[in-house]
């Protein structure tokens, strides 16, 4: 077996995130998915960047507590206060 040849993963790979994220088309959700199926590693990789994306979005379905905003931009020091100038 030649170890050089491409299985499909050089085509497939790159899109894992557009597949999470919804952005494949039928075709191209089908090729991806079907290409997971077949291979361990992006296998592997589209279980994490599903897994990532998941908690990550539900993170963002909290509002956060009030004052981290405040307090983030002061660690930065940004100021909070956005008024156009008089």
């Amino acid at each position: 077996m030649d170890t050089n040849r491409d299985c499909g993963c050089a085509s497939a790979f790159p899109r894992i995130e557009a597949l999470v994220d919804g952005m494949l088309d039928p075709i191209d959700c089908a090729q991806v998915r079907g290409h997971c199926d077949r291979c361990e590693s992006c296998s592997a990789e589209l279980d994490i960047v599903e897994t990532l994306t998941h908690r990550f979005r539900a993170a963002l379905a909290e509002p956060p507590p009030p004052g981290v905003r405040e307090t983030i931009f002061a660690n930065l020091n940004i100021p909070t206060d956005f008024r156009t100038p008089q």
